[in-house]
């Protein structure tokens, strides 16, 4: 909708006129506002004004009235002064109240004859104000009227000697606050400084609670002379209150709000039709304008489309005469078509070099891939020769450490030989001293033996010498020496089986010694075979290393050559899309007339 330039200055144009309408209304309406508010304020006030002081001079002249008949309270007759007084002033009853609790009435009728006056309220606030005062309203039970008493007191040097009061009827105060309609919704309440309706348009409302005639007000901002909003009847209105001089009562005026802005609503309406009428016309003649101002660009534009969907002929050129912007963008777009030419045809003689240099690097791609393919092949030859001599020397590697390990192995077991060698040898010698140990035992046993053989002859003497009774002794140191002789048999042949174990054992422990000293030769032999062994071992596996850094070295090559090979296919296919790029480049080329 808003694609060309045209529909975007209109929409913007007039969206500019519209806001501006806009902004005009609102603050029109603001200031008419501001006006009617201020208007219905004057209006409320003078309202207001005018029955509050209809009201404050009913007071002050029922007030008066009273007031007057001080001077014939305390005469010995003033009923036909308080009759008077009642019928000028429209009071029903006019009375006084004597400190003595008697009273006089201009009507007496209905007065029960214990009337005690000084307890009564009217009575009572006199007292304790020492002033004229006005009672709170109340409906009379006979007439069924809203009823207000006037008192004021009556002094004697200065005390207090009676009061004089006088009742009537509030028809004249309700008729002034029915009577206020500042609009035709608008209304007026007489209310007490306790919150008491006194008066107001509905009779129902009278000595109703103001709290439950105005619902949401707030009563006690109101009392201080503050506006406040609140329900009455159900309908949102505005309270404004000002006290009745002379009395505790405040003239109320209740403004109906739809009242008050009805001027407002019907001025908003019409500012709202008039903005769209204008909205339409201003739009109407800044498309006529805006149309009138860019015809010439419609020209050019419809002048560019034939030349774009023509037959390219970049040789045509717009009109460019006068010196507005249209004429400008004309002649920058020839001269934008005299540098498409330039550069259409060096566009030509490059593409066709182009073109030529890609059939050369095509060419050059073929003979490159032809030789890549026979390097990969000859890596591949290569590397299946390495594999082969990896396996070999994994397999000499193999050997080499298994070989290694056995060699360890038997240095192992000739350790563990020489080791017993060693502790038969020590066996041995330990044997060979146990050998002299066991001859010298032998030879003390001997000893023994020869010495008990010795006792056994003394022990032989001695019985012969005893004779007969000794012949006992006799037989036991025969025993003894039979026994000695065969202890001191018994240690030859240990000593002679001693000696020869001696021999064999001396002969045993050299050869001993001499198969240590072999074991060690052993030993000390297959420790340089696993030396030279584990040399081997190491040497193999450094040659695997070499060789598998050589194998990762030809797979790298391979990778780098079939990646090569790669790159080669793909520039050959890039040098054969530049190859038909720069054909059809030239083609295109050749579709513009220059």
């Amino acid at each position: 909708m808003f694609r060309s330039i045209r529909a975007r200055i209109i929409a913007a144009t007039t969206g500019c006129l519209i806001v501006a309408l806009i902004l005009n209304t609102v603050i029109n309406f603001q200031v008419t506002r501001q006006d009617n508010q201020q208007s219905q304020r004057d209006i409320l006030t003078s309202t207001s004004a005018s029955h509050n002081m209809a009201i404050a001079d009913w007071v002050n002249s029922k007030m008066t009235v009273i007031a007057s008949a001080q001077n014939v309270a305390l005469s010995d007759d003033p009923v036909p002064v308080f009759k008077q007084l009642a019928e000028a002033g429209g009071f029903t009853n006019v009375y006084v109240g004597y400190a003595s609790k008697t009273a006089k009435f201009s009507d007496p009728a209905g007065v029960p004859a214990d009337y005690d006056p000084t307890v009564r309220p009217w009575y009572q606030q006199v007292v304790s104000t020492d002033a004229p005062v006005v009672t709170a309203p109340y409906v009379d039970a006979g007439t069924g009227k809203l009823v207000v008493t006037f008192a004021v007191p009556v002094k004697d040097n200065g005390t207090l000697k009676a009061v004089v009061a006088g009742d009537v009827a509030m028809d004249s105060v309700v008729a002034n606050v029915r009577g206020i309609h500042p609009t035709p919704a608008s209304s007026g309440l007489l209310v007490d400084s306790d919150g008491t309706v006194i008066a107001a348009n509905d009779p129902a409302l009278t000595l109703k609670p103001f709290s439950e005639t105005v619902k949401d007000a707030d009563f006690t901002a109101l009392k201080s002379g503050v506006s406040v909003d609140g329900l009455f009847n159900g309908v949102e209105k505005t309270f404004i209150a000002t006290p009745v001089a002379g009395t505790h009562w405040m003239l109320v005026v209740a403004l109906d709000n739809n009242d008050a802005t009805s001027g407002m609503r019907s001025l908003l309406k019409a500012s709202a039709i008039s903005l769209v009428i204008l909205a339409l016309l201003s739009g109407a003649i800044v498309h006529f304008l805006i149309a009138r101002l860019l015809r010439r660009l419609s020209d050019i534009r419809d002048a560019m489309h034939a030349i774009a969907n023509g037959t390219n002929d970049l040789s045509q050129r717009l009109p460019d005469s006068g010196d507005d912007e249209v004429a400008q963008i004309a002649q920058a777009f020839n001269a934008f078509s005299d540098k498409l030419s330039v550069v259409m045809v060096q566009l030509r003689d490059a593409s066709a070099s182009v073109k030529n240099a890609a059939q050369e690097i095509a060419a050059g791609n073929q003979d490159l891939s032809g030789r890549t393919e026979q390097a990969a092949s000859s890596l591949r030859e290569t590397a299946s020769a390495v594999e082969q001599i990896t396996a070999s020397v994994t397999q000499s590697n193999e050997s080499a450490a298994e070989a290694n390990d056995q060699a360890s192995k038997a240095s192992a077991a000739a350790s563990r030989g020489g080791d017993v060698v060693s502790q038969a040898i020590s066996t041995m010698q330990s044997i060979e001293v146990a050998s002299a140990k066991i001859g010298d035992i032998t030879s003390v046993i001997d000893g023994i033996a020869f010495q008990t053989n010795i006792l056994a002859l003394n022990a032989s003497v001695e019985a012969a010498r005893a004779g007969e009774q000794g012949r006992g002794f006799a037989v036991v140191a025969g025993e003894v020496r039979n026994l000695a002789s065969r202890s001191a048999q018994a240690a030859k042949e240990i000593k002679s089986l001693i000696d020869s174990t001696t021999d064999s054992v001396a002969t045993g422990s050299r050869y001993v010694h001499l198969a240590g000293e072999s074991m060690d030769e052993i030993r000390s032999s297959i420790g340089s075979v696993s030396g030279i062994m584990r040399e081997i071992s190491i040497a193999t596996s450094e040659q695997m290393k070499g060789i598998h850094e050589i194998n990762h070295a030809v797979t790298h090559l391979d990778r780098m050559v079939q990646q090569n090979a790669e790159l080669v296919v793909e520039s050959a296919a890039a040098a054969s899309a530049l190859q038909s790029q720069a054909g059809d480049l030239a083609e295109t080329a050749g579709h513009f007339r220059i």
